[in-house]
């Protein structure tokens, strides 16, 4: 067995290679390499993927790094965008390979949305901890149990008629019970929808993100907006399999400035992913919430989103103390998790977005 390390500046470089072109399982995509040899946090020597290899020149698994950087802390330092391990033959190389990993990275490492199986391993090193416990709250707006259902149990696909007719019915009453949202009363506003993030949003962003940890650019969300993770067409090979988030009927990105008295007072990053609504970066003056859901709504609604995904304590908030459009809402707690050398290094008070790590691209 081997290890091999793939640098930022090597990653268009092993697309083409004997290894990727034919492995069944792939390390990363075409989209997810493209898009982090352009990673503008990342310097082109750092290692942007580590992979071991059995003795027949078969991938048995990968490690994947999103390089970072915090503003005041020189230190190199990376997000772990995705672990796998071959189920049949990889199992004996999961924790060399994660040890061969922090060492690349000197132990400066994040997490975010562990599964149980990982917490498990990375915990049992004592060589993390928790810094900060985040509380979203997915709210929906359609019924979908047709599908719901049949992803549960394919002997649901005979009844399919029956369950897509129960989502109509109840899909019309909340489309008649929402239309107000449309049109909302006494909240005046204009939303501009932008290509790109301009000089006059990156302004606002940076005078309204000086408590966060990441502090976004211009630069950093513009790549986010050219260079996708997910496509709405696979980029590889049909006989190809990755295991993480690559392809969705829908995926889009958007950015809007709202208005309200001529006065900028919010710039709003959304992603759909089929349906599934994010505000993974969000901008907006104090006591502007109601502005913002006002948009937020209508957008929803003009989308046919499915549900809304927000950890803004701001708009949580707001949004249950007022009439919603939602007639449900399920909490999802996510930790952010680092390298104990990590934690040290961290303020003790900042601000978070839900789309830090990879979380935006997904």
């Amino acid at each position: 067995m081997q290890f091999k390390e793939i640098k930022i500046a090597d990653l268009k470089e092993f697309l083409n290679s004997e290894l990727y072109l034919s492995s069944k399982n792939i390390p990363i995509t075409k989209q997810r390499a493209l898009s982090q040899f352009a990673n503008p946090r990342a310097d082109k020597d750092a290692i942007a993927l580590l992979i071991a290899i059995n003795n027949n020149n078969e991938i048995i698994g990968f490690i994947g790094a999103l390089p970072e950087k915090i503003p005041n802390i020189s230190a190199k330092l990376t997000w772990n965008s995705c672990w796998w391990i071959d189920p049949n033959n990889g199992k004996q190389v999961a924790i060399p390979l994660f040890l061969k990993f922090l060492k690349n990275w000197n132990n400066l490492v994040m997490f975010r949305d562990l599964t149980d199986k990982t917490e498990q391993i990375i915990f049992r090193l004592n060589l993390f901890k928790k810094v900060k416990k985040l509380t979203g709250y997915r709210y929906f707006l359609r019924l979908n149990i047709a599908k719901i259902l049949i992803n549960k149990n394919k002997n649901f696909k005979y009844i399919k008629p029956v369950l897509q007719f129960v989502d109509f019915i109840f899909n019309k009453g909340f489309s008649l019970k929402n239309k107000s949202f449309l049109k909302p009363k006494n909240i005046l506003f204009t939303a501009n929808k932008i290509d790109k993030i301009d000089e006059e949003s990156e302004k606002f962003i940076l005078q309204n993100n000086k408590n966060e940890l990441f502090k976004r650019s211009k630069k950093e969300l513009n790549w986010i907006l050219k260079q996708p993770w997910i496509c709405s067409k696979s980029h590889k090979d049909a006989n190809q399999f990755y295991y993480f988030s690559d392809v969705s009927a829908v995926f889009k990105n958007y950015v809007y400035k709202i208005y309200s008295n001529r006065t900028l007072v919010a710039v709003l990053f959304l992603t759909n992913n089929n349906g599934l609504v994010k505000v993974p970066y969000v901008y907006f003056l104090n006591g502007k919430e109601s502005v913002v859901l006002a948009f937020l709504y209508q957008f929803l609604l003009h989308e046919k989103a499915s549900s809304f995904f927000v950890i803004n304590p701001k708009l949580q908030i707001a949004i249950e103390k007022n009439k919603n459009p939602f007639w449900h809402k399920k909490k999802i707690r996510k930790d952010f998790v680092v390298s104990k050398k990590l934690a040290a290094l961290l303020p003790e008070k900042f601000t978070f977005q839900d789309g830090e790590g990879d979380f935006v691209f997904t």
